[in-house]
This record gives C-alpha cells, structure tokens and sequence, in this order.
C-alpha cells in the first residue's frame, strides 16, 4: 500500500540514480531510484529540495515512487 508524502531530498547521485529523501512527518528516509522520476525532474533532484512522493515498501525497505517536484 502506498501512502502520498512530502519530504526534502538529502541526497542524490545522478550516476547511479540512486538516492535518500527525507519524509516531513518525521518517518525513516526512503530510497528513491531515477526511475520514480518525471525526466524534466530527475534534472533538477538535489539535496534540499522539496518533493511529494507515494511512500511504498520495497524489497530493501522504504522507497519512493511517483516522485515529483513540490
């Protein structure tokens, strides 16, 4: 089940496409993968920016998906 956020992205590596978002109500960060991504965003993900994203669990924990700029 999936569950709509908020949260800032602390970290994102755009070689790996790999990267950390840290939810506003006070939760674990979750992954994120370039793949959950819109392209026009996937530029513009760096550290400090705010995002909403659908909480899901993954296979290694917490993960995003459907993320998009806030």
């Amino acid at each position: 089940m999936s569950r709509k956020m908020t949260g800032i992205v602390k970290t994102f590596d755009r070689k790996s496409g790999k990267g950390f978002i840290i939810p506003s109500d006070g939760r674990k960060e979750v992954q994120v993968h370039i793949s959950a991504l819109s392209l026009r965003d996937a530029e513009t993900l760096i550290p400090g920016v705010r995002v909403e994203f659908c909480r899901v669990n993954g296979l290694r924990g917490p993960t995003a998906a459907n993320v998009y700029l806030s």
